[in-house]
């Protein structure tokens, strides 16, 4: 087996995502409690002790509140900047620390993993790469739009994980104040259905086997929506011979399956 990843859970009230090679075994953000986290994780199998490192996208609660708790009492390192440490107010063992920067590659066990620079408005915000004898995840949350460098790293991925956080209708006449509206439809806010059917029908190589759609919001967002928007747009793009992508949702209250390559 190559890798193999399972969305643990994904939304405002928390993100998580476990990827593996069967022997090592690494959590991308712990958004979701501790408890919760390891209730989880042995739901599919997994004892908390067999986690191998915890890598962090940034310093926002909904991907790294759990981080202290989960971590206390294991010895597990975490990857993450230190300027995102630094604003993240984390209670962290700084043994346990890995400091990281963009674009530098890193291994944990025999999967490589590589952070990349995302839109967002956090402290240097990554999405991460992780790769194993020629195959490779792509996970990407909590970005306003989709740049240059976010393309160039998605492409090749045999899976990924994409925000898909709201519809820009939803989101106009929901309860959000202006402000805050503003803030989630800015270039450093979160993206929408709309701007992932774009990248589906015009930006995506056809490679991945699974696209999941994840970080919906509960608020500004329909499951519905999302996957329609998502399926309407791959079907735009390909032809009656292209390889078949399929869409997924992630949802905050409860695991999603794991995929296998």
């Amino acid at each position: 087996m190559g890798l193999c990843f399972t969305v643990l859970g994904s939304g405002s009230s928390g993100n998580a995502t476990l990827v593996s090679d069967g022997e090592t075994h690494i959590l991308v953000d712990v958004g979701l409690s501790g408890r919760e986290t390891a209730r989880r994780l042995r739901e599919i199998g997994l004892e908390p002790e067999r986690v191998s490192a915890i890598v962090i996208s940034h310093e926002h609660g909904d991907h790294c509140r759990g981080v202290g708790p989960f971590a206390k009492s294991l010895d597990i390192p975490v990857f993450m900047t230190e300027e995102a440490f630094g604003s993240s107010g984390l209670r962290l063992d700084a043994r346990k620390l890995r400091p990281i920067r963009p674009g530098e590659g890193f291994a944990i066990g025999g999967i490589g993993v590589t952070g990349f620079s995302v839109p967002h408005d956090a402290t240097d915000p990554l999405g991460f790469v992780l790769e194993k004898d020629g195959v490779r995840v792509s996970i990407a949350l909590d970005l306003g739009f989709l740049s240059n460098l976010v393309l160039e790293r998605l492409r090749g991925s045999d899976g990924i994980v994409l925000e898909s956080n709201h519809d820009e209708r939803l989101l106009k006449v929901g309860p959000y104040p202006w402000a805050l509206k503003q803030r989630v439809m800015s270039r450093r806010g979160h993206l929408s259905n709309d701007s992932v059917a774009h990248y589906l029908a015009n930006d995506f190589d056809g490679r991945a086997a699974v696209v999941v759609l994840a970080h919906l919001s509960k608020q500004n967002n329909l499951p519905e929506l999302a996957l329609l928007s998502a399926r309407r747009a791959l079907e735009e793009r390909a032809g009656p011979q292209a390889p078949q992508t399929r869409i997924e949702l992630a949802h905050p209250d409860r695991i999603g399956p794991t995929f296998r390559y």
